[in-house]
């Protein structure tokens, strides 16, 4: 890896940390859906722009059920779910969920998609499940049985990512990463309209919210997918997916610098040991 890939990686690392910080702010003010929403249609506008910048045809001929599914399990449902979730707990704490993602991916790897679980692996996901239920005991210390709903919804999501990052390798040989990338954020942004819609508070967002907005769907989605694409291409998925490990560090540490946000014991413990797991399960995959 180059000085060069290895800035880009901590750049993104960075830039999807931050994500949880605006929709932390955000989020209350437009609502989750809204936001979500908002989100995605921003960044589909983006990255549609960059299509016709390169004349690019969009990859939607043939492909309708497939993007759809790819829109909704890839952004959608886990935008909207980790929105919520972020609302009621905490930026940190939404990062440090987000970071269960490769745990579900070899979950749903092994039981639909034909990944051979050594015992390694198994290894890995029973450290970083470990870490998720610490996670959880020490949110519903701070929050009661409160927590509950949103740390599931936030678990629910980074299942949802885990299952894209198998179907995206697997339904669209040919597609070129930016074709992918604006099929899926259109599909997501169809989904979630109507949720949208009924979740509107009437009211006018301030200058701030649409900051927010502007920043997650240009930088913390659409040059952020471009950012991890092309490193994919020049180092590989695995080690493009060490952002995997940054990502949460900066998750937190924007919340408690910038919000105010608490660190916890239990956060620093169970976050520790879910990213012992998904290392310990990621060497076992590879």
């Amino acid at each position: 890896m180059t000085p060069r890939d290895l800035l880009l990686l901590v750049l993104l690392a960075a830039i999807w940390g931050s994500s949880f910080l605006f929709m932390r702010i955000a989020g209350p003010e437009l609502g989750a859906a809204p936001l979500a929403w908002l989100r995605v249609t921003v960044a589909t506008a983006f990255l549609g722009a960059l299509l016709v910048a390169r004349r690019e045809p969009p990859p939607l001929a043939g492909r309708g059920r497939a993007l759809a599914l790819m829109g909704f399990t890839n952004t959608a449902a886990p935008f909207l779910l980790l929105t919520w979730a972020t609302i009621h707990l905490s930026a940190g704490y939404g990062a440090l969920l987000n970071a269960t993602t490769p745990l579900w991916g070899a979950v749903i790897g092994t039981l639909a998609f034909g990944l051979v679980a050594s015992r390694q692996l198994w290894a890995g996901l029973a450290a970083g499940f470990a870490g998720v239920a610490v996670l959880v005991a020490g949110k519903l210390q701070d929050l009661g049985a409160g927590a509950l709903a949103p740390i599931a919804a936030g678990l629910v999501a980074t299942a949802c990512y885990g299952h894209a990052a198998h179907y995206a390798r697997s339904g669209f040989a040919g597609v070129s990463p930016l074709g992918l990338a604006f099929g899926s954020q259109l599909a997501a942004s169809l989904w979630l309209l109507g949720p949208a819609i009924a979740g509107w508070n009437g009211e006018a967002p301030s200058a701030a919210a649409w900051a927010c907005v502007a920043v997650l769907g240009v930088v913390c989605t659409g040059i952020a997918y471009l950012l991890y694409f092309g490193l994919i291409e020049r180092i590989g998925s695995t080690k493009a997916t060490m952002v995997t490990y940054l990502a949460p560090v900066f998750g937190v540490s924007w919340g408690v610098l910038l919000l105010d946000e608490a660190l916890t014991p239990a956060m620093v413990a169970g976050g520790a040991i879910v990213l012992g797991g998904v290392a310990l399960a990621g060497k076992a995959r590879r």
